[in-house]
C-alpha cells in the first residue's frame, strides 16, 4: 500500500479489490474513510500519485460498465437521492467535482439504472480509444464492482517503519506510529504524537500539543505556547520560549522550560528538571529528582510522597519559594550547608548550599 501526505491528510491506496460498501468499512476500520475531494490540486494530488504507482496501475482490476477501463473507488453515492452524490464525511459535494464528459456521453448516467457509487478513472474509456473520461476523471459505476480503492485519514501518519514527516503551514495532526520517527509541526497549531518509537518531535512556531509517548523520545515544541510531554520511557524535553507546560510523565526524563514563565513537571520516576529563565512552577513529582529553578521568581513543588528531591539554585532574593501540598505536615532542618524539609509521607526536599536562618518570610507556604 502506497502513502503520500497533501495538505495535512493521508492517502493511501489499496490495490486488493472490494465493492464500495465493503471499501468502504475497511477504510473506516484503518481510521479513515475512502476518499472526499473537495479541490481541483486534491483531485490532482491523487491521480498524480496512483499513475506514479506501477504496482497499483498493472493489479487494479476494472469496471465492465465504466468502459472496461481501471478506477479507483472515492467516498460518495447517490444510493439515498438518485442523482444527488454524498460525500461519506458530509463534506458539501458542490464545492468540487471531476465529472468526465467527451464525444461518446457525460457522466454521471446511471448506465442501466444501476450506478450509485463513485469512481476516479485510472485511463481513457471507454477503452481502447476513449472518447468520454481519461486517467483523474470521475465515473458513476455499480457499487458491486470489485475495484482498487483510495483511504484518507484526515491527519498526516506514519507507518510501522522509521519515518520522517513534515507538517505544513496550517493546523495539523501528525501520528508517527511505530518506528523511530522524525516529526516537525512546522507553522501553526499542531497536535504531534510519536506513539511507539524512539521519536523525535520539534514543534514550530504556533501552539503545539507534543506527545512521544512510548518510547525515549526527544521533544522540542519550539517558540510559542506549546504542551511538551514525554509520555512513557525516558525522554528529553525543552519547550522553547514564550509559556510551556513541560510534563516527563512517566520514566526518567530531563525536562527544560527554557524561556518563558514554564510549569516544569518530571512525572514519575528520577527526573532532571530545569525550568529556565523566567518565573517558572518546577516540581519533580514522584520520584528522586534534581530541580533546578533558573533565573527568576520560581516556584519549586513537593509533598509527602514525593521521594527525595534536591535543588540546585533556590535564591530567597530572586523571589523563589517551596510550595507543599495542602495538609503537609514537615520538619525543617540544617543538615551541614543545606536546608532539609522532611515531610510525612517519606518525601525530603533539599535547598542545596542554603542556610535555614537566611530564609524569611512567606519563603514555604501552602500546607
Amino acid at each position: 500500500m502506497t502513502r503520500f501526505f497533501f495538505e495535512g491528510h493521508t492517502y493511501e491506496f489499496v490495490a486488493a479489490p472490494r465493492t464500495w460498501q465493503d471499501a468502504s468499512t475497511y477504510a473506516q476500520a484503518q481510521g479513515g474513510h475512502l476518499a472526499a475531494i473537495t479541490s481541483a490540486s486534491e483531485n490532482n494530488a491523487i491521480i498524480q500519485a496512483a499513475l506514479a504507482d506501477a504496482s497499483l496501475i498493472s493489479s487494479a482490476p476494472t469496471a465492465n460498465d465504466g468502459g472496461g477501463a481501471k478506477y479507483l473507488w472515492l467516498g460518495a453515492t447517490d444510493v439515498v437521492v438518485e442523482g444527488r452524490f454524498a460525500w461519506v464525511t458530509g463534506e458539501s459535494f458542490s464545492l468540487y467535482s471531476a465529472w468526465a464528459s467527451g464525444p461518446q456521453g457525460r457522466e454521471p448516467d446511471d448506465f442501466g439504472g444501476a450506478q450509485d457509487a463513485l469512481a476516479m478513472a485510472l485511463e481513457a474509456y471507454p477503452r481502447p480509444s476513449g472518447g468520454i473520461g481519461s486517467a483523474g476523471l470521475w465515473n458513476d459505476v455499480n457499487e458491486r464492482n470489485s475495484l482498487s480503492f483510495v483511504i484518507e485519514y484526515d491527519e498526516m501518519r506514519g507507518t510501522d517503519a522509521s519515518e520522517t514527516i513534515q507538517a505544513g503551514a496550517g493546523a495539523d495532526t501528525v501520528r508517527g506510529l511505530a518506528g523511530d520517527d522524525t516529526i516537525s509541526g512546522g507553522g501553526g497549531l499542531d497536535y504531534l504524537r510519536g506513539d511507539e518509537g524512539n521519536d523525535s518531535l520539534v514543534g514550530g512556531s504556533g501552539f503545539d500539543d507534543a506527545n512521544g509517548n512510548m518510547g525515549n523520545d526527544t521533544v522540542s515544541t519550539g517558540a510559542g505556547e506549546d504542551y511538551c510531554v514525554g509520555g512513557k520511557d525516558n525522554d528529553s524535553l525543552s519547550g522553547g520560549a514564550d509559556y510551556d507546560l513541560v510534563y516527563g510523565n512517566l520514566g526518567d526524563d530531563t525536562c527544560n522550560g527554557d524561556d518563558g514563565d514554564d510549569i516544569v513537571r518530571g512525572g514519575q520516576g528520577n527526573d532532571v528538571v530545569n525550568g529556565g529563565n523566567g518565573n517558572d512552577f518546577v516540581s519533580g513529582d514522584k520520584g528522586d529528582d534534581t530541580m533546578t529553578g533558573g533565573a527568576g521568581a520560581d516556584v519549586f513543588h513537593t509533598f509527602g510522597e514525593a521521594g527525595i528531591d534536591r535543588v540546585t539554585d533556590f535564591n530567597l532574593a530572586q523571589g523563589d519559594r517551596v510550595q507543599l501540598d495542602p495538609g503537609t505536615v514537615f520538619t525543617l532542618s540544617q543538615v551541614g550547608a543545606d536546608t532539609v524539609i522532611n515531610m510525612t509521607g517519606g518525601g525530603q526536599m533539599t535547598l542545596l548550599g542554603i542556610q535555614l536562618s537566611s530564609l524569611t518570610g512567606n519563603w514555604i507556604f501552602g500546607a
